[in-house]
């Protein structure tokens, strides 16, 4: 099982970089349809990793039979990922 350090640092990095490149899109250019949403999801990565690093009750895992991921989590994955794939690429 990994460490919850490990487990919390990477969307805790990740919502920083995320949170700080786009207020500095903001400020430079003002809002706009990539930066507002994307502050946005960097400050919520930073709150899931502050909360997974701290131990708050709503992050705990909880332990089930299996440790797979549902099909309906990596249907929602593999979607978000082709939908900002053609996205950047358009």
């Amino acid at each position: 099982m990994p460490s919850k350090k490990t487990v919390g640092a990477a969307p805790l990095i990740t919502g920083i970089l995320l949170a700080f490149q786009s207020a500095g899109t903001i400020v430079q250019n003002g809002l706009s349809l990539w930066s507002v949403p994307g502050l946005i999801g960097g400050c919520a990565a930073i709150v899931i990793g502050l909360g997974t690093l701290l131990e708050w009750d709503t992050f705990k895992r909880e332990t089930v039979g299996s440790n797979r991921p549902s099909m309906a989590v990596l249907g929602f994955a593999a979607a978000a990922f082709f939908a900002g794939a053609a996205i950047a690429i358009a």
